[in-house]
């Protein structure tokens, strides 16, 4: 028989009051609101969430929560679709677990919040639940899910948002439970939509579906109570080659895996499986400058799984060019910087870039490390030059903002105020609100956050 994680998963949801959060896990919670709310503004002027703003807008709605483009307030759903689609537009927001669950949680929280009113302290419970639950389902996966055409974070994130959102709207655990299943059938995204603007939207449509099954469940909208892990539930369903564990009861409330796993925030615009090569070029071009015209060839050599989240190996445009390792690679070399300046269609496609994309060959390992399934032992760049002559980057292992390489506290802050200028936010007001999003446990509610329109 299978464990009964529907039941128990909103057993925790309606409990929160009583966890006993661990202080590591409230600097999670602190530190996904942070990195989320820069990129999410950042990510704001982006076309595809321009374009479902304004789709939403032209829908018409009870006007409760606010959008992250503007003045303008949408329903609760509507507001999570659109704000976590910005989110994860720049492909900036960080990670865990393979998934990415600030950029779906946090708008989650924060548009219910803005529907029903929450204190700080519950937001950041909130988060926790969604990341708890979230981090849980995708654990038990032995496989890969992009090997099925799944993007994990848009299959799994609607259950992990629908978590948080039951934690603001103060449901009980029936109807907690209830939402999880209501989520579990709004589940999908296929990893064919990378390098499109349906890869951010996958984030806003899982926000957007945990919002709407727990908002369905406030309203008596009830579900199967095993639509989790039963015969035909999602997790089964879901499934690359049935080796999901579904036996294993959770320890929610006793492990904290926010606490463990931490979030892996990114210093470069691009696909996390790319951000240790970036990283390994950089700290090249500090000792040793190559000039473009001299590379004959270039390895990378990374794992089979991270090569396969980046399939674009000629990019020629921005959308694409997050999901090319070749990219990543010519921009550090050429440009000395992977970031907004570089991730522009001129910039993608000038000949220099084009030039170096092509010469790259990637190699890959079945190894992996134990603490990282996904990523090799380390990555590494070797250039070829005119002169027959191999240059080889440092091997890398943690990338920089990794969860055991974190950024320092100078380096998040100049993050959040890079993404708040790039918004045309006023320095003055960012830092406010970076201020802000350090202490969310603390604050009374959201009015006191700030959002800049």
């Amino acid at each position: 028989m299978p464990a009964p994680l529907t039941q128990l998963y909103a057993e925790f949801i309606a409990n929160w009051r009583d966890a006993v959060v661990p202080a590591p896990a409230l600097e999670v919670a602190r530190l996904g609101f942070t990195d989320c709310v820069g990129v999410m503004l950042a990510g704001r002027r982006e076309d595809a969430v321009q374009r479902l703003a304004a789709y939403v807008l032209g829908q018409g709605a009870n006007p409760k929560s606010r959008l992250a483009t503007g003045h303008q307030r949408v329903s609760m759903v509507q507001a999570g679709l659109v704000n976590a689609t910005a989110a994860h537009a720049l492909d900036y927001d960080d990670f865990a677990f393979s998934n990415h669950p600030s950029a779906v949680l946090v708008p989650t929280v924060l548009a219910a919040a803005d529907a029903a009113g929450a204190s700080g302290a519950c937001m950041a419970a909130a988060y926790l639940a969604g990341y708890e639950v979230w981090a849980d389902l995708m654990l038990r996966e032995k496989d890969l899910y992009y090997d099925r055409g799944w993007h994990p974070t848009a299959v799994l994130g609607p259950v992990g948002a629908a978590a948080a959102a039951a934690v603001v709207l103060g449901l009980d655990a029936t109807r907690a439970r209830h939402a999880l299943a209501l989520a579990a059938s709004d589940s999908g995204g296929v990893f064919e939509n990378f390098g499109t603007m349906a890869k951010p939207y996958h984030g806003g449509r899982a926000a957007a579906a945990g919002l709407h099954a727990a908002g369905l469940a406030a309203a008596g909208m009830a579900a199967s109570a095993t639509a989790l892990e039963g015969r035909h539930g999602l997790m089964r369903a879901l499934s690359p080659n049935g080796n999901v564990d579904l036996e294993t009861l959770p320890a929610l409330g006793m492990v904290w895996r926010s606490a463990s796993m931490r979030l892996n925030i990114k210093k470069y615009p691009t696909v996390g499986a790319s951000q240790r090569a970036i990283d390994a070029v950089l700290a090249l071009n500090r000792y040793e400058r190559i000039e473009p015209q001299r590379v004959k060839s270039i390895v990378a050599r990374i794992s089979e799984r991270h090569a396969a989240v980046m399939p674009y190996h000629l990019p020629q445009d921005t959308l694409q060019a997050k999901f090319s390792i070749e990219f990543a690679i010519a921009s550090a070399l050429v440009h000395d910087a992977v970031g907004f300046t570089q991730l522009s269609d001129a910039v993608v496609q000038s000949a220099v870039i084009q030039q170096l994309m092509a010469r790259v060959v990637i190699e890959t390992t079945a190894e992996f490390e134990p603490a990282w399934r996904d990523a090799a032992p380390f990555d590494v760049v070797t250039f070829t030059l005119d002169d027959g002559r191999a240059v080889s980057t440092p091997q890398v292992r943690r990338a920089s903002g990794h969860a055991d390489t974190p950024l320092t506290p100078q380096a998040l802050r100049d993050k959040f105020l890079g993404c708040t200028l790039q918004a045309g936010v006023q320095e003055a007001q960012g830092c406010a609100l970076f201020d802000a999003m350090q202490r969310i446990d603390s604050l009374s509610g959201i009015e006191e956050i700030g959002l800049p329109a």
